[in-house]
């Protein structure tokens, strides 16, 4: 059963209708019927309200038992993340992240996106960037890393990224733990 299938599961049998979710996740319920039906991958500030307000774990509704203990993953199994408000692209590196130390994703930033402001939580993160130009600023420093350039950081760190470059960004971007 696929991340589709058990939200709408989880949703129906709360009892919640299409807009009852939107409204306690802050999005349409055009967008929740999309999600549901497999168009539409939320990204993980979406998939963490609707897990929340689903009494779930993200790790439950990604999980796919089919996928139990896969060690190996083909490009077309990957759990796709798509980030709306930003146009960020994610897919996840492994076919499901519960009970895993890291959350590996190939992660593409169109030219001119990057996150929305500064953050942090617990853990560390590294990366790798494969194409374009990425501004990446930690805790008050600054640098724009091009392909084969790599960065570690303490997550608890204030950070931001952005692409300064004219095509997008593609690295491999692994935190430790996983924020899904």
């Amino acid at each position: 059963m696929d991340m589709s299938e058990k939200i709408k599961i989880r949703r129906k049998k709360l009892g919640l209708t299409l807009k009852a979710l939107a409204e306690r996740v802050g999005c349409t319920d055009a967008y929740i019927s999309q999600i549901e039906t497999g168009k539409a991958v939320p990204s993980i500030s979406i998939l963490q309200k609707i897990a929340s307000s689903l009494d779930a774990q993200v790790s439950e509704l990604l999980s796919d038992e089919q996928n139990k203990d896969k060690i190996f993953l083909s490009k077309d199994e990957r759990t796709q993340i798509i980030y709306p408000e930003s146009h960020i692209f994610a897919e996840l590196l492994v076919s499901k992240i519960s009970n895993k130390a890291m959350e590996p994703l190939y992660k593409v930033i169109p030219v001119g996106c990057g996150s929305l402001k500064d953050h942090k939580h617990i853990g560390e993160e590294f990366g790798y960037v494969l194409k374009g130009k990425l501004e990446l600023k930690i805790s008050g420093q600054t640098k724009v890393l091009e392909p084969g350039d790599s960065f570690y950081f303490s997550s608890t760190l204030p950070h931001s990224y952005k692409n300064v470059g004219d095509v997008d960004v593609e690295t491999i971007w692994v935190v430790s733990p996983p924020v899904l």
